[in-house]
């Protein structure tokens, strides 16, 4: 089962600030939210998620709530409930966290949720376009490709829970003394010297997310970008705030991630 729904709420997302000019003009007023569903298993897409581009690097974002058992935003009111299984927090919305009660550093904290995050490197994907030794891509724009097997190859929750994380975030990759992430910051534009336009882009990875819902549930979630319409190979001229992304979900209890 494959579902596809345009998302767009005013929520805070990566580098609004950095490619705004003088001359934009004000987006328009966003449509109002799908009220989402209960969802079954299966494969669902969601394009475009709307950002405040007023966001800076000052301080932390309003968290943003994303319930993949229901598909849809959920308000920052029920925290501290089993009602969402994924936030964008941090600086620029940056941080995919998980919802678990007993994690300190989860938004989720002091509530119910059960959940937890992994981050997945294949290794039969990671050399095409990665080198791990700088911690750097190899070259730009990614193959569409490796997204697509990226996501695939995952059939099962292969980690045990406790290899999880539940206390921490997954963010930029190796950015500000971080570790591995699912997107790449190049702030200077180190990767296309001369080239201003090429600064301060985010270049998403096909990398994926193993996520154990509030609920305890598993899904895979792939975030595949922070752009408007999502550029194959963005610049300063593409409008940052509006993020994409899928994700499987598999509702039986199940470590099965085999899903179409």
């Amino acid at each position: 089962m494959k579902c596809s729904f345009p998302l767009a709420v005013a929520v805070i997302m990566m580098l609004a600030a950095c490619s705004k000019g003088s001359d934009d003009k004000p987006e328009p007023t966003p449509p109002p939210v799908p009220a989402g569903e209960n969802v079954k298993t299966g494969v669902y897409t969601i394009n475009n998620m709307m950002a405040d581009t007023a966001a800076n690097s000052a301080g932390s974002a309003t968290t943003i709530y994303f319930s993949l058992e229901q598909n849809r935003i959920v308000p920052a009111s029920q925290a501290q409930t089993n009602n969402w299984d994924v936030a964008f927090t941090g600086i620029y919305n940056s941080s995919i966290a998980p919802n678990n009660g007993k994690a300190a550093n989860s938004p989720g904290f002091g509530g119910p949720g059960k959940g937890a995050v992994y981050l997945v490197l294949d290794n039969t994907i990671e050399p095409k376009f990665f080198d791990a030794a700088n911690n750097k891509p190899t070259s730009l724009p990614v193959a569409q490709s490796l997204f697509g097997a990226s996501f695939s190859n995952i059939t099962s929750v292969a980690v045990k829970d406790e290899e999880m994380v539940t206390n921490d975030y997954i963010g930029l990759d190796h950015f500000m003394g971080t570790g591995n992430g699912y997107a790449f910051y190049d702030f200077s534009g180190a990767l296309f010297p001369g080239n201003p336009k090429k600064s301060h882009i985010v270049y998403t990875f096909p990398r994926t997310v193993i996520v154990k819902t509030a609920k305890g549930n598993f899904a895979k979630l792939q975030i595949t970008s922070v752009y408007k319409d999502s550029p194959a190979d963005p610049t300063r001229d593409n409008k940052t705030g509006y993020i994409s992304f899928r994700y499987a979900i598999q509702m039986n209890g199940s470590r099965d991630l085999n899903i179409k």
